[in-house]
């Protein structure tokens, strides 16, 4: 132990006068009396005293220079040997992981709780001349607190500091750690942590056992130090780690997404993966409900360290959330619940309108081949919600009707657009051989269609008046005759094909088909995919088609707590992440009338395509194994909790009571 200020122990001579007032006696004062009788018989009495009589003052002396000597230590402010180098620069690194919320069955406090009490402990041995700061490393890592002096502010940040579903960014945070405080000798970082790192290994300073780094871990390379091995990002002289919970079994759901049937356009398949942390096998449960109806019940027998994978069919034309639920009881619930979004696959009406000249038999047959489409009367009214698709072969419409339009094999120019009335396009000479020479490879309309070197009888040149809308030519012949053109208008969308089916070879085609189900889905904004469920911590563009896709807008992103934040959508997608909460966020556009209601609103039908789900689906933050710590070079810590001169005060006052309990019997006795 040493002493921050060494000149203050001057205070140790105010010893000497309380030596002298002690050997110093009181004179005695004479008084004249009628006999000394009676007072010889007094001082007989008072010689005979026990030897305990004789040093209780000497005791008293002793007491009083321990009081004094103590006093004077506290005031020198004595340091530990940890404390021993003066202006240390402390960084407290608090994982705040999902792994941290499991609960401690024998204390009852999760880890994170432990952890804030631990971190709060060391912040308290703070002395003069040193700074801290607080970070935190969840599903992102914050800068909770700057370099600071005051440590009540670190402590009071600490009680604020709240769980996360995210994994842990502990390599990170040591490298913000490091770049706040750029002096290593005064660098001190302390990580109150369970471990739960990716690749555990590396913890103990070993390399990982396939010898690469996991993502995570390269990212964490590049930022700390990219010439040092693994082991040293996460330890160091300047690292000191504090292990915080117990070694507890876990079940959890890994893997939980769903895609669309290949075969059925309603139809989807589940991949469900559960795992099992424990040395032991286990028997459980999953059940899977969409919204709130009951899909299925799936009993579990997962061997020890082993896992249940299956691959699940259905169907749903409503769509919903589907939810799968683990029956256990373990001490993280964040992964024993994932979910996924199915898509609405509503009825799509189609008005078909065909020339007198047109038989239109192969497109007919293709549309009733969609098993979402419904064939309607030219002159029909549809009570649907859905605005009808109006398929006009071999004829031009009078006015372009509202809503998605689909014109094929045009015979004649476009009806009066615009102010000054001119055609909405003009076809060009019917060309001889119309092979098609280029096809627009990243238009969702020929995603998975292959038409070049395919000829179009009939084709024709289409020359579109972008007083209509924004034209997108899809296919092209080798002469550069436009073909199909692709058209955004407010009122609905409009796919012009200038060919004639009857005598083309294109419905001979397997690609045909293919690009009328890709039209049904272009025509109402909907991909034909289901979005994939996020998982925490991940930064992931996800499709959302509510614009053109040459414009930007700015959206809401709905949080499963109903906290807001602010999302960009370009070019019909929206970068989400990292998301620190499991559940279901909901997508709201600025515009939105019903933006207050959609804070509070329950997810189901109909508002699917507006929802993302998020699932914990990792396995290192599921496996709540303790690992073991590095070995660090780095000095020892102060005891938690107070510093040496605060126990220097409670000694004195403890020897304060004890004298004056010395006075009293003196004075009694």
């Amino acid at each position: 132990m040493s002493f921050a200020s060494p000149d203050k122990l001057f205070w140790l001579l105010a010893a000497l006068p309380i030596i002298a007032f002690y050997i110093l006696k009181t004179r005695l004062r004479r008084r004249p009396v009628a006999t000394l009788l009676f007072w010889d018989q007094v001082f007989e009495q008072k010689r005979q005293r026990s030897l305990w009589q004789n040093l209780r003052h000497w005791i008293s002396l002793l007491l009083q220079l321990v009081f004094v000597t103590l006093l004077g230590l506290a005031i020198a402010d004595p340091l530990w040997n940890s404390q021993e180098d003066t202006g240390q620069d402390l960084i407290l690194v608090v994982d705040n992981s999902a792994s941290m919320r499991a609960v401690d069955p024998a204390s009852g406090k999760s880890r994170l709780q432990q952890a804030i009490e631990r971190a709060s402990d060391v912040a308290g041995t703070l002395r003069s001349g040193d700074n801290i700061a607080l970070i935190t490393a969840g599903a992102s890592v914050r800068v909770v607190v700057g370099m600071s002096d005051f440590a009540p502010t670190v402590q009071e940040a600490l009680l604020e500091i709240q769980p996360t579903d995210g994994p842990t960014r502990i390599g990170e945070a040591i490298a913000a750690a490091r770049r706040l405080a750029a002096d290593d000798q005064k660098r001190r970082i302390v990580v109150f942590s369970d471990g739960g790192i990716p690749d555990r290994d590396r913890l103990a300073g070993q390399q990982s056992p396939s010898g690469v780094l996991s993502d995570d871990a390269e990212f964490e390379a590049a930022t700390v130090r990219p010439d040092l091995l693994s082991g040293d990002l996460l330890s160091g002289d300047d690292v000191r780690w504090i292990q915080v919970g117990t070694s507890a079994d876990n079940l959890a759901i890994t893997t939980f997404q769903v895609r669309r049937s290949t075969v059925d356009p309603i139809g989807y398949s589940l991949l469900v993966e559960v795992k099992n942390f424990s040395s032991d096998p286990v028997e459980t449960r999953l059940t899977l409900q969409l919204d709130d109806a009951l899909v299925d019940v799936i009993p579990l027998e997962i061997e020890a360290e082993g896992a249940f994978r299956k691959q699940i069919d259905g169907t749903s034309r409503a769509g919903g959330v589907l939810t799968g639920k683990l029956k256990t009881d373990d001490v993280l619930p964040a992964d024993d619940v994932a979910r996924a979004i199915l898509p609405d696959r509503p009825e799509i009406p189609v008005r078909l309108v065909t020339g007198d000249a047109s038989e239109s038999y192969y497109l007919r047959r293709v549309l009733e081949s969609i098993p979402l489409v419904r064939i309607m009367a030219p002159d029909s009214e549809s009570n649907d919600a859905t605005t009808p698709l109006s398929v006009f072969a071999g004829t031009v419409p009078e006015r372009l009707p509202d809503g998605p339009v689909l014109l094929v094999d045009i015979p004649d120019s476009g009806p009066p657009v615009g102010p000054d009335g001119q055609p909405a396009w003009r076809l060009g000479q019917r060309v001889e051989q119309p092979i098609i020479a280029d096809q627009d490879k990243q238009s969702p309309l020929l995603r998975h269609v292959q038409l070049q070197n395919v000829i179009l009888s009939g084709g024709r040149d289409l020359e579109v008046n972008e007083a209509l809308g924004a034209p997108t030519t899809l296919l092209e012949t080798a002469g550069g005759d436009r073909v199909c053109v692709s058209i955004e208008r407010s009122e609905g969308r409009i796919l012009l094909l200038a060919s004639d089916l009857d005598s083309s070879d294109l419905p001979l085609r397997i690609a045909f088909p293919v690009l009328m189900t890709n039209a049904m889905n272009w025509f109402y904004r909907e991909t034909g995919e289901i979005r994939p469920a996020i998982a925490t911590g991940q930064t992931r563009d996800v499709p959302w088609d509510v614009a053109d896709e040459s414009s930007s807008q700015t959206a809401q992103l709905i949080a499963p707590t109903g906290e807001r934040s602010l999302v960009t959508v370009d070019r019909n997608k929206v970068k989400l992440g990292p998301l620190d909460q499991t559940g279901v966020y909901r997508l709201a556009s600025e515009d939105d009338a019903d933006a207050e209601r959609a804070e509070t609103a329950t997810p189901g039908a109909g508002d699917d395509a507006n929802l993302v789900a998020v699932n914990l689906s990792n396995a290192n933050e599921s496996d709540l194994r303790v690992p073991e710590l590095p070995e660090t070079s780095a000095g020892e810590l102060p005891p938690a909790g107070r510093s040496p001169w605060f126990y220097l005060i409670l000694l004195a006052a403890g020897l304060v009571i004890t004298e004056w309990a010395l006075y009293q019997r003196r004075v009694v006795a």
